[in-house]
């Protein structure tokens, strides 16, 4: 074979390779939207494109028992949990990652409260249902009961096990999900003890063996002027805290790494960013920790920050997400929605979908998807 033969079949290799890899890598944005409205909740599935951030329509929509869904995926298996406070349905759906027709289970959890989250480790193995209540003498209880998933299914078995017992006065356990990975369950926690107005987060570590929870442990904790206003964010790698005293401009931020909180990586005020010295309503991370959406209460805007962690600093970037909606990545962080009213705002119902650069917190392209009534969006991204 002649040398030109040769490098014309090792480019034809090489081609080749390239086709497959990207083949292997490629994956699908799903945005999962439940409406409801007159009575009946609907579940529908979006695909969208991260480049334009166009959403299509796939499957059909479906009636389903609750707003709240929560996707997971099982080896080469996509399934959805949607539930409320009393059952859980699971559903199969396909290469797209809409349901198909009828649920494959229907599990009614029977507890003497209800249900008021249910998290599912990213790992596939296990998830967790958190019965929380007022307790006797005004306390705040939770019970954490473990469920096991079946890997070939997805389908949920409960072991009648409580994989932990929370019980406290002053502080409630206001959150709990998983980042990016399943070692560690974060919950949110407010502590409104005497003169205290403190927001943090602690965890829980996960036995990936056997479901089981460790201790509850702080991670962090906002020490906070009553009379200002603070908030807290987590992520896998980060924390965040935010304190003002007295109003605009008084603010600092500072993120630190969840393995070293005692020095922080980045501190900003408002002369470094202007957002940092306001009061924020809430915060969150991208999946990957490279950026921090903040929502600026005093602006009534939500601002990005584009984390630069190596020369300690954070920089406003020039896309903002336009009032106060509640955000929501995709987990690979190429899709941020904004899903109008919130808490914060009286805007129509409606979703802001963006896509989204984590290397630069820029967005790139915008489009708009109204829904009707009452709305929740989850997000997934299904790789084939």
């Amino acid at each position: 074979m002649s040398k030109r033969s040769y490098l014309f079949l090792a480019a034809i290799l090489s081609l080749t390779l390239t086709i497959a890899a990207s083949a292997e890598s490629s994956s699908t944005e799903v945005l999962y939207v439940t409406e409801r409205f007159l009575g009946t909740t609907s579940l529908l599935t979006y695909n969208v494109d991260p480049e334009t951030a166009v959403a299509t329509v796939v499957g059909n929509p479906i009636l389903v028992g609750a707003l709240n869904v929560a996707p997971l995926t099982v080896g080469n298996q996509n399934v959805l949990y949607v539930w409320n406070g009393s059952q859980v349905w699971v559903y199969d759906t396909d290469a797209q990652g809409a349901p198909l027709g009828q649920p494959v289970q229907d599990l009614v959890f029977n507890f003497a409260k209800p249900v008021k989250h249910f998290v599912v480790d990213p790992d596939g193995k296990f998830a967790y249902v958190i019965l929380s209540w007022a307790g006797a003498g005004g306390n705040s209880d939770d019970v954490i009961v473990l469920f096991t998933i079946d890997s070939s299914t997805g389908q949920l078995t409960n072991t009648q096990k409580a994989a932990a017992v929370y019980s406290n006065l002053y502080t409630e356990l206001t959150s709990f999900n998983f980042g990016v990975y399943g070692n560690r369950m974060f919950v949110g926690s407010y502590d409104s003890g005497p003169f205290t107005c403190d927001p943090g987060y602690d965890y829980y570590n996960v036995n990936q063996q056997t479901g089981n929870l460790g201790k509850l442990t702080n991670l962090m904790s906002v020490s906070t002027d009553c009379g200002g206003s603070s908030a807290a964010a987590v992520s896998d790698k980060l924390v965040a805290a935010e304190n003002t005293c007295c109003g605009i401009g008084s603010g600092v931020l500072q993120i630190s790494s969840t393995s070293n909180l005692g020095e922080p990586l980045i501190t900003c005020r408002a002369e470094n960013a202007e957002f940092c010295g306001d009061d924020a309503s809430g915060m969150s991370f991208d999946p990957a920790s490279q950026n921090l959406i903040f929502a600026d209460q005093d602006n009534g805007q939500t601002y990005i920050g584009h984390l630069n962690v190596a020369e300690g600093s954070i920089v406003q970037s020039p896309s903002i997400v336009s009032g106060m909606p509640s955000t929501y990545f995709s987990p690979d962080g190429l899709v941020l929605y904004a899903l109008y009213p919130s808490a914060h705002s009286l805007t129509k119902t409606n979703i802001v979908i963006n896509a989204f650069r984590p290397s630069t917190g820029g967005i790139i392209a915008s489009t708009n998807l109204p829904v009707k009534g009452e709305a929740a969006v989850t997000a997934a991204t299904l790789h084939q």
